[in-house]
């Protein structure tokens, strides 16, 4: 997804708001592999179908410019089993699991937008850096692991690429949905939980 801004009362390039780094590591059948080395047909696990062939593949360049309220979330290490610091765009959709949201929602599992996960265990904002960002499509929108216990979600193709992501059987939750359920897990100090045993049965080997 992109947004336009001025700056200065000059319009400057598209700025990303969701997609990945090319250096994120991805599971596939054969290990962890970067963003930026899939190409369409390659298979990725996903969380619930499993091995699925990627459809498409767009690769783009942030925009040299982007406004504070455009920055990228830093996720410390271990924030969510996360073994080294991850960058996210403040509209890449990340699915979490909490109790809370099983009271508030109906499910335990639910996507939602990086940007509703500041201040959160130490999740802050950085500067953008110059990087590759990747945009993966699958036939229809799936959930991806980017490690054992940090899942994204990915759009689909066609009438499934819609703005905000849709998955069969997934909750998805708006921003400000999404924030009043991070503001109860940070009242309750409640850090990201591991998959329980019937998923991470499932997930793939810890990254080394």
């Amino acid at each position: 997804m992109q947004v336009s801004v001025s700056h200065g009362g000059a319009a400057v390039p598209a700025i990303l708001v969701d997609g990945l780094p090319a250096s994120q590591l991805l599971a596939t059948p054969d290990g962890w592999v970067e963003v930026g080395d899939l190409e369409p047909g390659d298979p990725v696990l996903t969380f619930e179908q499993g091995e699925m062939p990627v459809a498409a593949v767009y690769r783009s360049a942030q925009a040299a410019w982007v406004p504070p309220g455009f920055w990228p979330l830093l996720l410390p290490q271990g924030v969510m089993d996360n073994d080294h610091p991850v960058e996210l765009l403040p509209a890449q959709m990340v699915m979490l699991e909490a109790e809370l949201a099983e009271e508030m929602y109906g499910e335990p599992f639910v996507m939602v937008p990086a940007l509703a996960l500041l201040g959160w265990n130490g999740i802050t904002r950085r500067a953008p850096r110059e990087v590759e960002i990747v945009h993966l499509q699958f036939e229809t929108p799936q959930v991806v692991f980017a490690g054992t216990c940090l899942l994204l979600g990915c759009f689909g193709t066609g009438q499934a690429a819609a703005n905000l992501f849709r998955a069969d059987g997934m909750t998805t939750l708006g921003l400000k949905e999404a924030r009043h359920l991070v503001a109860g897990l940070i009242t309750e100090g409640e850090r990201a939980r591991f998959l329980p045993p019937a998923q991470a049965a499932f997930a793939p080997a810890p990254l080394l």
